[in-house]
């Protein structure tokens, strides 16, 4: 086969330029070679191409013997089709009859229920029992095969009018025994329309009963009727009353009525509405509720799906929002100023439900604006044109405010609302009083009487602690209504006078400052007291400086701090200036050179003294803590030998500070073993000012340090072998004072 097509392609190729002859005789003699190499090919293949001939001749037997056997099927297919079909069709007819015998037999069947039903309905007297009879009824009543039957159009008519009859007798049953608390009737009247299939549909007709009734009695509250007065006994004849009394006709002449007579019948309207109303639909509600679990736990499957109380209280909710949302601008304003008394009249159903229907705590947000507005505007009124608060206007602006808070008490969100209006014009009301504060050397002035400006401050201080003690006094009459209502309102509003007391405090301090300042002075005049340091001193009585500060704390205290009425604040700076009074005369006593061992009785008598001296600051010298306890301390320190003194506790144990002792025992040696504050070429008023600013116990060793320092430098200067007799003591003491 190759080779043909090798010839072929020669054949193709045949020069075109040469003449036909010439082309004819080539064609020739290569188709000659062409069948020489197929006979070629034949005689090399002829075992092969017998064979193959063989099989062919084979196969074409076996396809007309399969041909055949396939005519034969097919020929048995029909025939076996044949009789199928027919047995088909025979049992299809048959299959037809019968069911056309199967639906006679069930309306047969069906109408002969129907009837005997109707008969039984018929010769029943027992509603329950009939709502059972209907139950069955039902189905076969609706049948639409039944309606094309004449001979049950009768028993049909006579069962639809018997089931219209009790639906409308149970109805009347059902809103009856609502009204009477009757559960049983309502049970019964629950299980007929359950029979009936129409539970669901029952009650949702039922709420949107009692909604209707409540969208009128809002309409007729907000139209200013008393609707308290409307007759509820009927419905036709509640329903002529409200056309008579409180529908008004075209043309007819609106009823005249004031502001405040409009207000009045409102909110006893609205109050009734919510209070008794709404509040006995609540309760039908919940006797509908309780009546459905009990015929549940009967076996009756109830309608699970719809929670009558769920969307009674939803409805009710949803129509609340709506009526207020679409109320005219004068309801509006009402219910906005009279928030409180909503709320009130809200909760007071909530507490008569016993916690069954909660609103819900953003229904009454749209009139807290305006509520809050009213409450800000009569108390800022209280405060109006007034540049100088007197104890009248504090009295007049807590009244207006303890109507306000405690009308907001019913609503926690509304207290601390109104709180926070409190808080805001009671600050306003210190802004006033700090205006007015005089600050300045005249206005803290010690050493004569009080001057104006001090006369003006204590007066001003006596007003913001009568408003402090105002406010408390009204949290205290409001105590139990803050626990109920659990509010953060009471703490925030205690919270607030802190204002009054930093400014009371301001007024204060500058007074304590001068007379600490005064007090500093005449304890500095110790050092320049005569005969401390001569064994001939008197140890009776005080010192002259002790005369002195006695005298002037019994003054000043009379005529500059005994005018302020807030005890508390005068009691808290007493006890921090008599700490620091005690801390000046420790500071001063310690450091006192030379002085005598008599002098040293004198001081001790002297501290026993300063006791009696900070009585007026301080009643109670004990209640001072620590400082008392070192002042005491340093009465017993200031007469004992330095081998005594070295025998102190040091670090947090130790009562009397160590750098305390170690100026004690400076104080015993000689005249080489100068003081540290000599040594650093200091006065005694640098040394207390530095003592005083320096609260680090290490800095106040750091100085002691220096003074030993210098003392041993100046020693190995002059080349002397001999230290004072207490450097060793002291030596020894400050390193144990160090290391603590």
């Amino acid at each position: 086969m190759v080779d043909l097509e090798l010839e072929n392609d020669a054949i193709t190729k045949v020069d075109a330029n040469a003449t036909i002859q010439e082309q004819i005789q080539e064609l020739s003699k290569r188709l000659q070679n062409v069948n020489d190499d197929l006979h070629q090919q034949v005689r090399e293949k002829h075992g092969a191409l017998l064979q193959q001939a063989t099989h062919a001749g084979r196969f074409d037997v076996a396809l007309n013997n399969l041909a055949s056997d396939v005519e034969q099927i097919r020929t048995a297919g029909h025939k076996l089709k044949t009789q199928i079909d027919t047995q088909y069709q025979q049992v299809d007819n048959q299959t037809r009859v019968l069911g056309h015998l199967h639906e006679l037999s069930h309306l047969l069947r069906s109408a002969g229920t129907l009837l005997s039903l109707t008969a039984k309905l018929r010769s029943t007297r027992d509603v329950l029992k009939q709502a059972e009879i209907h139950y069955e009824l039902a189905q076969l009543v609706d049948d639409e095969d039944l309606k094309k039957i004449e001979f049950v159009q009768n028993a049909r008519s006579e069962v639809i009018t018997s089931r219209q009859k009790l639906r409308n007798l149970t109805q009347m049953q059902l809103v009856t025994g609502l009204q009477e608390r009757n559960e049983a009737q309502v049970v019964n009247s629950l299980k007929i329309f359950k029979n009936f299939n129409t539970l669901q549909k029952s009650l949702e007709n039922l709420v949107a009963t009692f909604i209707t009734d409540l969208e009128q009695s809002l309409k007729e509250c907000f139209a200013g009727t008393d609707i308290s007065l409307l007759s509820k006994v009927d419905a036709h004849n509640s329903a002529s009353s409200k056309t008579s009394t409180a529908i008004r006709g075209p043309g007819k002449t609106p009823m005249l009525t004031t502001t405040q007579n409009f207000r009045a019948k409102f909110w006893k309207s609205l109050h009734w509405l919510l209070y008794e109303e709404l509040s006995e639909s609540c309760e039908q509600v919940n006797l509908l509720k309780r009546s459905l679990d009990q015929i549940r736990q009967l076996g009756f499957d109830a309608s699970e799906s719809y929670d009558v109380h769920k969307h009674f209280w939803q409805a009710v909710q949803k129509l609340l929002r709506k009526s207020f949302a679409e109320s005219p601008g004068h309801v509006t304003q009402t219910l906005q100023e009279g928030l409180a008394k909503l709320l009130t009249s809200a909760r007071g159903l909530e507490e008569r439900l016993g916690g069954e229907f909660l609103f819900e705590k953003d229904i009454f947000f749209a009139f807290e604006v305006g509520y809050i507005s009213k409450c800000a505007a009569n108390m800022k009124a209280s405060l109006a044109g007034v540049d100088l608060p007197s104890n009248e206007t504090v009295d007049n602006f807590i009244r207006v405010a303890s109507t306000e808070i405690s009308a907001a008490l019913i609503d926690a969100r509304l207290t601390n609302t109104v709180a926070a209006v409190f808080i805001s014009c009671g600050r306003e009301l210190c802004t006033r009083l700090e205006a007015q504060i005089k600050l300045g050397a005249d206005s803290k002035q010690v050493v004569d009487i009080p001057n104006f400006q001090q006369t003006q401050n204590v007066l001003l201080a006596n007003i913001l602690y009568y408003y402090k003690d105002s406010v408390r006094r009204m949290l205290s009459d409001l105590k139990v209504h803050f626990s109920k209502s659990k509010t953060s309102a009471e703490r925030d509003i205690v919270k607030s006078l802190e204002q009054s007391n930093i400014l009371i405090s301001t007024i204060l301090q500058q007074i304590m400052d001068s007379i600490l300042s005064t007090i500093s002075i005449i304890l500095l005049s110790m050092h320049r007291e005569p005969g401390l340091n001569s064994e001939k001193i008197s140890t009776s009585g005080p010192s002259m400086y002790m005369k002195e500060l006695q005298e002037f704390i019994s003054r000043v205290w009379v005529n500059h701090i005994g005018h302020f009425e807030d005890k508390e604040i005068v009691s808290r700076c007493g006890h921090e200036l008599a700490k620091r009074c005690i801390e000046l005369f420790v500071h001063n006593v310690s450091i006192l050179r030379p002085i005598s061992h008599a002098g040293r009785l004198r001081l001790k008598s002297d501290c026993a003294h300063m006791e009696q001296a900070l009585r007026p600051i301080c009643a109670n010298l004990p209640d001072l803590g620590n400082p008392a306890r070192l002042l005491r301390a340093l009465s017993f320190l200031i007469v004992q030998p330095p081998e005594e003194l070295v025998k102190q506790s040091i670090g947090s144990e130790s009562l009397v500070p160590s750098y305390i002792v170690l100026f004690l025992l400076f104080g015993h040696a000689g005249p080489e073993l100068q003081s540290p504050h000599t040594t650093a070429n200091w006065s005694t008023e640098r040394l207390i000012e530095w003592l005083e600013g320096h609260t680090s116990v290490r800095e106040k060793l750091e100085l002691i340090s220096g003074a030993l320092q210098r003392y041993r430098d100046q020693v190995r200067r002059k080349n002397s072998e001999q230290y004072d007799d207490l450097y060793p003591l002291i030596v020894d003491f400050f390193e144990k004072s160090i290391q603590a």
